[in-house]
Parts: structure tokens; sequence; C-alpha cells
């Protein structure tokens, strides 16, 4: 792992009480951020960056009088015995795959959650990661955070692992936070900090009705994700007085397009909005045979989801310059983005900004002095991150604002700026 603390700067996370509402198992490692004296960084947080009311480099997003400004994090390595814990510690487990095909994933995420860690941190917290991919699975390493007096737990990742967890966790009355986008799995204690698909489709089709989008047609992949976004997309146009004027799904293993894209290209001239949630390859593969076909952006839009929010875009699929789809403002995150790059040597997977945020969300109520219940975590107002502002809700599932981003050659263009509260939200 590397001993390198982040040089550049990343977001700071901040309770919004105010505004918006394969390494080796090391089951005995901690992160806590007490270094020893003589490491020190040179790390400047979001907040003074981006000038932000908080000020000088020792500021800090509001806490308890006499609370101190937290200690640079420590590199995580594993110790020859279980550290002594001081009294009154607060200790948040982290559930990852640290071993096996994912463990680079769930060392980029590990990295993001120390980061959470030297950012918000005070020196009452102490993260505790834990392998979901070691003897066990899952279940085990929940049993293990458990044991060593986890009061709150973060992850697992993947949702196939997160029935095991939460049986451990509502045996022993802890609430969790998985870090998995289905929100099926949502429920009381089970609050899910994936980014919903749901939201992001009604915040585009919202946006492109506004701007005069009134015939839609979408291309959408058989799979639980498509059935998904499917069903909110037909209600968001219908709720925006938009038709659909054709929807085709395909088999994204059977490689069917053809014949989807040609009874597309039969309505070409009568489509104002196409929207394409897919990513990646299938994306690709897509708008290959879309341009192929006829298709431009001189009379339409492309729409999609958080599943284009990725670096150079446009120039994987040109057909896509211009294209609209909603998720967080890209500005929130950019500085933790630059700041992993100059510690890892590379771009941190989209995914880390969930471990940071709720890590963050973790250190933040422990240092306000507060423990992990359901009021506490499902506060109104919310909370600030790299994603923006959320807030946990009593049924599991988080609430989240969305900017409307433009692609470009230079990335994404914020166009549509997210609210700025839950309040102006519902406006």
């Amino acid at each position: 792992m590397k001993t390198s603390l982040f040089l550049a700067a990343c977001a700071a996370f901040v309770l919004a009480v105010g505004g918006c509402a394969e390494f080796s198992r090391q089951t005995a490692t901690t992160v806590s951020p007490n270094p020893p004296a003589s490491q020190t960084s040179t790390y400047r947080p979001y907040y003074q960056a981006n000038k932000s009311p908080y000020g000088s480099r020792n500021a800090a997003p509001p806490r308890p009088e006499n609370q101190q400004t937290p200690a640079p994090l420590p590199a995580v390595s594993a110790p020859a015995a279980l550290p002594s814990v001081p009294q009154g510690k607060v200790k948040a487990a982290i559930l990852l795959p640290l071993s096996g095909q994912n463990a680079a994933l769930g060392q980029a995420m590990l990295n993001a959650a120390q980061q959470a860690v030297f950012d918000a941190a005070g020196t009452n917290f102490e993260l505790q990661p834990r392998d979901t991919a070691g003897a066990g699975g899952a279940e085990e390493a929940a049993h293990e955070a458990v044991a060593d007096g986890a009061q709150l737990i973060i992850g697992p990742l993947f949702a196939a692992d997160v029935p095991a967890v939460k049986l451990v966790a509502q045996i022993n009355g802890l609430q969790m936070l998985p870090l998995s986008t289905d929100t099926t799995l949502a429920e009381p204690g089970v609050y899910v900090m994936g980014l919903a698909p749901g939201p992001q489709v009604e915040r585009v089709i919202a946006y492109a009705a506004a701007h005069g989008a009134h015939h839609f047609a979408a291309l959408v992949p058989a799979t639980p994700y498509g059935a998904l976004v499917e069903q909110v997309f037909h209600n968001a146009a219908a709720q925006k007085d938009g038709l659909v004027i054709d929807e085709e799904t395909y088999d994204p293993a059977a490689h069917d397009l053809a014949d989807k894209i040609k009874n597309l290209a039969a309505l070409r001239d009568q489509i104002d909005a196409l929207f394409l949630p897919e990513g990646g390859d299938n994306l690709k593969a897509i708008t290959d045979q879309l341009t192929a076909a006829g298709f431009t952006t001189a009379h339409m839009h492309v729409l999609g989801t958080g599943l284009w929010d990725v670096p150079d875009l446009a120039r994987q699929d040109p057909l896509l310059l211009g294209g609209w789809y909603a998720a967080p403002d890209p500005a929130t995150r950019r500085n933790f983005i630059a700041g992993y790059k100059a510690a890892y040597g590379q771009e941190p997977p989209r995914l880390a900004t969930l471990a940071y945020d709720a890590t963050a969300l973790a250190a933040v109520l422990a240092k306000r002095g507060t423990r992990y219940s359901e009021a506490e975590l499902t506060n109104p107002n919310g909370f600030a991150g790299l994603d923006g502002i959320f807030r946990l809700t009593p049924s599991g599932t988080v609430e989240r604002v969305m900017a409307v981003n433009e692609v470009t050659p230079d990335g994404a263009r914020v166009i549509d700026a997210p609210p700025t509260s839950f309040v102006s939200a519902r406006k």
C-alpha cells in the first residue's frame, strides 16, 4: 500500500445543519486519525482551496467547541497485534473486497475512506477495514466487526452480500450504510448509499421537456437496471406531457441491436430526445450503430444516466457530444480526483466517492459526540459530500440532488446546477 498521503486538495465533508437538508486480509487493521509525531502532510483540504467560509488550513466544518483539528491520517499497515483502543472510541467498520478478483476496486475505495478520516475525523474516531472476500465472506467480516466493537457498518459493496451483513447488523442493533446501488435493499436501518438511477432519469427527462423535447424514444437493455429505468422513463415523460413514440428493448448478451435500431430509424425524424441508459462498451456499440443508421444530434438530444459520468465520454462516443445526463455536480469531487491521482497515479473509480461520503458521515457524527441512531443519521437537513447534498430517509433510501450535465470534448459541463438545499429542491 502506498505510504504517501494525498498532496492535492480533496473535498471535505460537512454536516450541513444550516443548509442542505489483492492485498492479504488484514482483519486487525484499524485506521485512526492519530499518526506518529514524525509524520507530516502538506495536504490542503477542499474547503480551503475553494475559499469556503470555513477559512484557513486549520479550519474545519462546524464542530463542538474545543474539538481539535484532525491530525493527518497514517498509512494503513498490518500491526503485529491488536492495538489498544482508548476509552470512548467511536468505531465504524468498512466492509470491502480487499482480496480476490475485486481487490483493486476494494482497495481504491478504502483509500478514499482513509482520506475521509483525515479530512473529517476527530481523535475519537476509528475506522476498521474488513475483507468481504476472505474466508467466511461478508457475513464473517461483519461478525468480526461486531466482535471488535463496531458501532456502525459501512458496506458491503456488492448487493449479494447485503442480506447476510444486514442480519448480523440487525441482531446486534447496528445501522448500516451499504455501498450498493440496488435501492431494493433499502429498509429502516439499511441506508443504501449508491447513486440510485431513478432520480437521475426523472431529472434529465424533466430538463429535456423544459427545453423543447416532446417526442421521446428509448433503447433499453433487458436487465434489472433497464427494467427500473424504463418504468421511471415512462412515468417521467408522462408527467411532463411527453409522448414516448418508440421504445426498443435489447438483450446485451444476444447482440440483437440491428433490428431494434432499424425500428428506431424509421421514426428518426420525429424523435426529439433519445434515451440511452447504458455505459461502457455496450454504449459504444449502440452509438456506433446509431451513427451508421443516420442518427445525428442536429435535431435531437441524446439522454443518459449516471452511467455516462465517466471521463472522456465524447472522445469514446462522438454521437454523445452535446448529450445530457443527470448526476452529481462534478465540481464537488474534482479536487478529490486530482489528489487521488497525485497519490496513487491513477483516477479513482467512480464508486470511490461513496466510500468517502459514508466514512465522512460516520466521522462527523462521531466528532459531534453523537452515536449512530436513526434520528442522527436521518437528519432532515441532510449532509454535503463529494457527490453533493444528500439525506438518509427512515425508509433506508438516500435522497440526492442532481445537476444536469452536458457532454463536451473536455468532459462534463454543468448546464443546470443542482439545488443548494432540500427546501429549494422541492420548489
